[in-house]
């Protein structure tokens, strides 16, 4: 989830919040203002109740902060990269850039966010032992109550080893650790996390049917939806990693071409594009320079009786839908830069000798392919 506001930074590290958490700040205070404070210390004004379920809620979101801090923190001592919190309806999420080149600091990067909400689960567990000897009311012991409940209800369950909750993270590096081989770790710690996201599901889809109060049963599926989800992306995204790791542009480019963009589409076909299916062509404008740039296949796509009419810089793509990067760039750092463009020149010494395609790609990905592909050595032709 995105930043919907910016709070600031804290420690160094960017600190927003996404608008779903109002949902939950509202949802928690009205919770525990209609029902648990009421139950646990009758007796106080209605506006009391008020002002104690929204303090409440805001204890809860710090302990959500300082749980995302440890996390950011010691990641940076580390030595990766930390773009920032993001405080969400389901807590948090640290955005922390590169993996760990080791499973020792994969370990105690995610461990250390649960020690830290038990350590403020016990810290205020100590608050409310101590609060009635200093005077404070039953209602401030109850709010208290709950905070160190919830803290350490949520150490326990952030360590359980399924992703992508910390416990994953922890089974994923101990797997690592154990066999040597991050892709297995990855495999095993996203599928106990779409094992436990399809029990939870389950549970809710079988409370809305029997239960008598809907919202458990809502509450157990969204959660359970979003294990499932989540694991599921975070499998994804290890497939991509373990099946383009260390291989560089240059290796899976494309051939590409220069023709003019203003003959038609049928003089393209006959003049530059027969036989040289899957080029990319950069497409010169009639004064000059590069105006579009077409997927050779593309000209498919125009209807065959406008092959006289219609021109080939019809059917591109504007040339800012292109970025470019070096023939010895590692394609996964290029893909985390390419900010939705749709096609990558492959650009050496001032020249364009390649392209890759997001298709590209993706196709790698899906046919698991972990040795690198020999380099095809395309530079750009006239045809």
């Amino acid at each position: 989830m995105k930043d919907t506001v910016r709070l600031g930074r804290i420690a160094g590290v960017r600190v927003g919040l996404n608008w779903s958490l109002v949902a939950m700040v509202v949802l928690v205070a009205g919770g525990l203002a209609d029902n648990r404070f009421l139950l646990e210390a009758p007796g106080y004004p209605r506006l009391a109740y008020a002002a104690a379920g929204i303090l409440t809620a805001g204890g809860l979101l710090l302990g959500v902060l300082l749980h995302e801090l440890g996390h950011a923190l010691v990641a940076r001592r580390a030595g990766l990269g930390v773009d920032g919190i993001t405080l969400n309806w389901m807590g948090g999420v640290t955005r922390i850039q590169g993996d760990a080149d080791h499973p020792g600091t994969e370990l105690v990067v995610a461990g250390i966010g649960p020690v830290v909400s038990a350590a403020f689960g016990g810290l205020l567990w100590g608050l409310r032992v101590v609060a009635p000897a200093v005077g404070a009311g039953r209602l401030a012991v109850s709010a208290l109550a709950w905070l160190a409940a919830i803290n350490l209800v949520l150490a326990v369950f952030n360590l359980v080893p399924a992703a992508p909750l910390d416990g994953g993270r922890v089974l994923h590096a101990v797997v690592w650790a154990l066999t040597g081989h991050r892709w297995r770790a990855t495999r095993v710690a996203t599928s106990t996390g779409m094992a436990l996201g399809a029990l939870v599901l389950g549970v809710g889809v079988v409370m809305l049917a029997r239960s008598a109060n809907p919202l458990d049963g809502v509450f157990f599926s969204v959660i359970g939806w979003w294990l499932l989800a989540s694991a599921r992306a975070e499998r994804e995204l290890g497939a991509l990693h373990h099946t383009l790791q260390g291989l560089t542009l240059g290796q899976i480019m494309r051939p590409v071409g220069a023709a003019p963009g203003w003959i038609t589409v049928r003089s393209f076909a006959e003049r530059y594009g027969s036989g040289r299916a899957g080029w990319v062509w950069l497409l010169e404008t009639w004064g000059g320079g590069y105006g579009g740039v077409l997927l050779g296949d593309a000209i498919g796509w125009v209807p065959y009786p406008q092959w006289d009419l219609a021109r080939p810089l019809d059917a591109a793509m504007p040339i800012s839908a292109a970025v470019g990067a070096g023939p010895q760039e590692d394609v996964l750092s290029v893909m985390t830069r390419t900010d939705g463009k749709r096609v990558i020149l492959v650009v050496d010494r001032d020249r364009t000798v390649g392209a890759v395609l997001p298709s590209d790609v993706e196709a790698l990905v899906r046919q698991g392919r972990r040795s690198p592909v020999p380099s095809r050595g395309w530079t750009l032709t006239r045809g």
